[in-house]
């Protein structure tokens, strides 16, 4: 299958779900047998994205509540994935997360802290669900990248679009109990994509 990718989450780092239609980056491996490619076509007729690709068939993620969608992502989550620089080879990325969630569970705060060899990435969001959509902001602190953030709630996590003066993004997450798979595709940008698998705690 050919697939495009990134996160951010996160931002969303955070980030949650289904298929994005989007551009392409290099292929790497993730983690055990992942793989995740980047070329220059869109996902597949199946409709699958690369998070979707990514996540464990033997544990189908759980519904999201869309009434308070964010309930199941506070506190701290990390792991590693790669990320797709422009003109550059994909790179090992080890990344931090941090969530913060209102007790309604409908508006959260993200951190994101990622490294590899070639540099740092810092993504911080703030987001808001109100039935069923997804409304925020979206700022990497190392590209000087900002924008604002549109998407819906899914059964298996988010899927946000990202825009701003020369940003556009677009980012899936899904969550599978502990775990969270981030996908974030950019365009026209010094980044291309960056995948994060994450596990909380």
């Amino acid at each position: 299958m050919k697939l495009a990718i990134l996160a951010f989450s996160l931002l969303f780092g955070l980030a949650i779900a289904q298929s994005v239609h989007a551009e392409a980056a290099p292929a790497s491996p993730v983690e055990n047998d992942f793989v995740i490619e980047f070329d220059d076509e869109d996902e597949d007729d199946d409709g699958a994205s690369a998070a979707e690709e990514a996540a464990p068939p033997s544990k189908p993620p759980a519904p999201i509540a869309k009434e308070a969608p964010f309930k199941a992502l506070p506190g701290r989550w990390v792991g590693d994935g790669r990320i797709g620089i422009k003109d550059g080879k994909p790179e090992l990325v080890k990344c931090r997360a941090t969530y913060f969630v209102n007790d309604a569970g409908d508006e959260l705060r993200q951190n994101i802290r990622c490294a590899s060899a070639g540099g740092k990435v810092e993504i911080k969001s703030s987001v808001v669900a109100r039935e069923g959509k997804v409304t925020g902001t979206w700022e990497e602190l190392m590209y000087n990248m900002r924008g604002d953030m549109a998407g819906e709630v899914t059964e298996r996590g988010f899927r946000i679009k990202v825009a701003g003066d020369g940003l556009s993004a677009n980012m899936d997450v899904i969550v599978v109990n502990d775990r969270q798979i981030v996908e974030i595709q950019f365009f026209n940008s010094s980044l291309r994509g960056l995948m994060l698998i994450l596990k909380k705690g």
